[in-house]
């Protein structure tokens, strides 16, 4: 007669189950850190075709209106009058204020974006971490009055050697203007009133990196405007309630204090207020911090998108 062993079902010990653990939290990080990296790859590229829709409407708008428009008001909440319109000069009175219906500098402390003016929504001048995207532009390429055609270079022409006419616009073609002064030549159109546009600069190498930056003013080279989205830290940039994001900048390096917002656009640029288009380091230091994106599109290649550039006469 045989006899059949007693058996039972032994369940997981503690160390057991702690080890299935581990190994169940070890892959599931593994997955939320892939899945954080593609979201994070997929708001990079998804910021940098913002950048280029927005570069297109705003060329859409020089090519109908002749200049950039201005800055919209970023304090002012989603839905609320004037949200998104661009903010022009009422003139005076008082005294201190631009001519009517220019860019005034001032304003441009809180300048974002104006979706409603380009025709966009709120969301197309939003960045993927929920910033509206801040707007600057040197208010000589700006604002209808008084020089009606701050971006249009159609009558200057490539062979000519003449000035700009009367408010810095190009003269009215004299054919033939090969080697005429009597029309105006691209290169004193971009150059009238010591230059025209942005000055913006990678950061690198000092003096001597700020001297040969993109986007040089000084030589008649400078950037049409500047687009700046705060990236994944947002600090700088408005939110829909017209809140600046928190951030305490003087812990940061300085090519991220450059472009935050509550700055007055500074004309001339010096070292110290160059816009800063930088090599993305957004690894924690604050010595080296800098997550911006940025579109800083010279004059001369928004005006031949506009087909507005210079042409042979």
């Amino acid at each position: 007669m045989s006899t059949n062993p007693i058996t039972s079902d032994r369940g997981f010990t503690l160390i057991e189950m702690a080890i299935v653990l581990l190994i169940l939290g070890l892959a599931l990080g593994m997955v939320l850190n892939v899945t954080s990296g593609m979201r994070d790859a997929q708001n990079r590229q998804l910021v940098r075709t913002q950048l280029d829709t927005l570069e297109t409407a705003l060329a859409n708008f020089v090519a109908v209106n002749k200049r950039l428009p201005c800055p919209a008001n970023g304090l002012l909440a989603s839905g609320t009058a004037n949200a998104g319109i661009e903010t022009l000069s009422p003139g005076p009175p008082p005294a201190a204020l631009p001519p009517k219906g220019t860019c005034n500098p001032a304003s441009q402390i809180n300048g974002v974006i104006p979706w409603v003016s380009l025709g966009l929504t709120e969301s197309d001048a939003t960045d993927p971490w929920l910033g509206r995207m801040t707007y600057r532009v040197d208010p000589a390429l700006a604002g209808g009055a008084p020089l009606p055609l701050l971006m249009d270079m159609s009558n200057c022409d490539p062979s000519s050697t003449g000035a700009v006419g009367a408010g810095g616009i190009c003269k009215a073609p004299v054919p033939s203007c090969t080697g005429n002064a009597g029309c105006t030549s691209p290169s004193n159109f971009l150059t009238f009133n010591t230059g025209k546009g942005l000055d913006v600069w990678d950061g690198v190498n000092g003096a001597v990196g700020w001297a040969a930056r993109q986007n040089n003013r000084a030589l008649g080279t400078g950037a049409a405007y500047v687009i700046i989205s705060h990236g994944p830290t947002g600090r700088g940039a408005y939110n829909s309630n017209g809140i600046l994001q928190p951030g305490s900048f003087a812990s940061y390096g300085p090519d991220e204090g450059q472009n935050r917002n509550n700055l007055v656009i500074a004309l001339p640029a010096v070292q110290a207020t160059t816009y800063r288009d930088a090599p993305l380091n957004d690894a924690g230091n604050p010595a080296t911090h800098f997550d911006d994106y940025l579109s800083h599109p010279t004059i001369m290649s928004v005006l031949t998108k506009a087909n507005l550039g210079p042409r042979a006469h």
